[in-house]
């Protein structure tokens, strides 16, 4: 069964995640949605950067919010991962978007804290707007807070409400009082009765984060809307 092939961080497993390299890999098998993290920083710009806090994957420390886009990008963010990658680069989501036009939608996940979800919300349904990216784009979180942000803003706006309890129930209650579009559960939790649940409801389901081939397998099988993963390469034709 067809299913959209969506790249986790671009494509993390080959690539130091949410840079311009693990986002041209992804463009370069096909995929046809790149999920990615932003999150606001401190002069108001929309980073591309999944931990609030510098040093897992960007070289320095304290804060995200706390530093300009301009500092953030002057950090090495590949190093991390490989050598080779050292000039690798922190992107703005509208670098992001400019590089993905025409290619490949989004699934943009908040990563702000509750104290920048207003803030963000407003930043990301007006880039959006800007760049007639809206319809196309899927604005998701964990947080019910920050989706709602988004909902008061942009009635018109895709989300995606992120899941990773047993209990699946209150994800579809979220779901349905938001509006939303879509629920991202973790895959293990899936199976036949939640994809009927998610048809009965009109929701797509997307599913994170699916590395294994066989996992694959098994939810293409099932009849997932999307399938995310590290390795975007596993989810296109041999």
């Amino acid at each position: 069964m067809s299913y959209a092939r969506i790249a986790h961080r671009g494509a993390a497993g080959t690539r130091p995640e949410l840079t311009p390299a693990a986002f041209t890999r992804a463009l370069e098998l096909g995929v046809d949605m790149i999920e990615l993290d932003v999150q606001l920083t401190g002069d108001g710009a929309l980073v591309v950067l999944h931990d609030r806090l510098l040093g897992r994957t960007v070289a320095g420390s304290g804060p995200v919010r706390e530093r300009t886009l301009a500092e953030l990008q002057a950090l090495d963010a590949g190093t991390w991962f490989a050598a080779r990658w050292v000039s690798e680069r922190v992107p703005s989501l509208d670098q992001v978007l400019a590089l993905t036009s025409g290619r490949a939608a989004l699934n943009v996940e908040i990563k702000s804290p509750p104290q920048d979800w207003p803030a963000t919300a407003a930043a990301l349904v007006s880039l959006l707007e800007q760049r007639g990216r809206l319809a196309e784009t899927i604005i998701s979180c964990f947080d019910m807070g920050a989706l709602a942000a988004v909902r008061e803003r942009a009635p018109a706006a895709r989300l995606g409400v992120l899941w990773h309890s047993a209990d699946l129930a209150p994800m579809f209650a979220r779901a349905a009082a938001l509006g939303a579009a879509a629920v991202h559960p973790l895959w293990s939790l899936v199976d036949a009765a939640v994809v009927v649940e998610a048809r009965r409801r009109g929701l797509r389901l997307n599913v994170w984060t699916v590395n294994q081939p066989d996992a694959i397998a098994a939810l293409a099988q099932l009849g997932v809307d999307g399938i995310i993963s590290d390795f975007p390469e596993r989810l296109l034709p041999a």
